[in-house]
């Protein structure tokens, strides 16, 4: 091989060498949720947080975040099975959800991941990015305060 051709030969290697690194360190965004938000937006284990029935969450449909946790009431009655408490944050990226009662889900706002009220997926991102289940907690009802506990 003259030197010539194996200097053109060593430049097309350094060249593929250098487009590859450049097209892996371009990929997508993340999938993980943000370093900010360890437990993918879900609260710290043993936080609790309590809504007044008397004042609070009166209409099916309502809902109301309290302690990072989003309060939804579901039917009638003032039983835990009239209710869902999920984390109130995305754990795509930490954008804060919320009920829409038109459609019967809840929303990232955003990019609109959107997921039922016992934390299924409904939707992924519009990102390109992806989501996880939402964190539901377990509920109590006594004397008209309704509690979620992490």
């Amino acid at each position: 091989m003259e030197r010539n051709e194996f200097i053109k030969s060593l430049g097309l290697g350094v060249a593929m060498v250098c487009t590859g690194a450049c097209f892996s360190a371009c990929g997508k965004k993340s999938d993980s949720p943000e370093p900010s938000k360890p437990n993918g937006g879900g609260v710290p284990t043993g936080t609790t947080a309590s809504v007044d029935l008397n004042t609070q969450l009166l209409t099916v449909g309502a809902s109301v975040v309290v302690n990072g946790i989003l309060f939804i009431r579901t039917a009638a009655g003032n039983t835990t099975t009239s209710f869902a408490a999920t984390q109130a944050a995305c754990p795509h990226q930490g954008g804060a959800l919320s009920f829409i009662q038109a459609s019967n889900y809840i929303q990232c706002g955003l990019h609109n991941s959107r997921y039922t009220t016992t934390g299924s997926i409904l939707a992924q991102p519009n990102d390109g990015g992806t989501t996880s289940a939402l964190k539901v907690y377990p509920l109590t009802v006594s004397a008209n305060m309704l509690t979620a506990t992490a």
